[in-house]
């Protein structure tokens, strides 16, 4: 249900336009998925460095949330998430790089809608397919540019790029 609501407020549009630094958020959603990593057996690698911007705060929290939750969920074991900010010419940038499954690069932009999901079967069917479509979302109600590519060894690398800024 809060996926769903995210999801709607953030297709609204955005209302707010607070400075923030994409480290400080990355850094606290982070703080509260180290565990779950953990608990699957992925070794999390941050590289956080200053990357100033401005937007609504808890919905860039919220597309960060669901950029590692989705790493963390479409992941093997032994795997691997490196989430990175950093100011990109004039725009802050956050990634969030994970291993997993070989994605084919057709598919990526339709898991970006919601309720889309590679297979039934895919691992991590516990969720509905709203993950990315939130990042999406939130992307462009931020006005913000938005990458996905497909890892050839599998998984994916996410890249939101969001005017430097306040």
């Amino acid at each position: 249900m809060q996926a769903l609501l995210t999801l709607a407020t953030s297709e609204r549009g955005v209302t707010r336009w607070d400075p923030l630094d994409l480290a400080h958020l990355a850094g606290n959603v982070l703080a509260t998925r180290r565990d779950q990593a953990k608990q699957a057996g992925l070794d999390l690698a941050e590289q956080l460095a200053p990357a100033v911007t401005s937007g609504d705060p808890r919905l860039i929290e919220s597309l960060i949330a669901n950029l590692i939750d989705n790493a963390v969920r479409h992941n093997h074991a032994n795997g691997h998430i490196e989430i990175t900010t950093r100011v990109h010419g004039t725009q802050a940038a956050l990634t969030v790089t994970n291993s997993g499954p070989v994605i084919p690069g057709d598919q990526i932009q339709r898991l970006l809608q919601p309720f889309q999901k590679l297979s039934p079967d895919r691992h991590g069917g516990d969720g509905y397919g709203l993950g990315l479509a939130i990042v999406h979302a939130v992307t462009r109600a931020h006005r913000a540019i938005l990458t996905a590519d497909a890892r050839p060894e599998g998984g994916l690398s996410i890249t939101v790029l969001f005017a430097q800024g306040p």
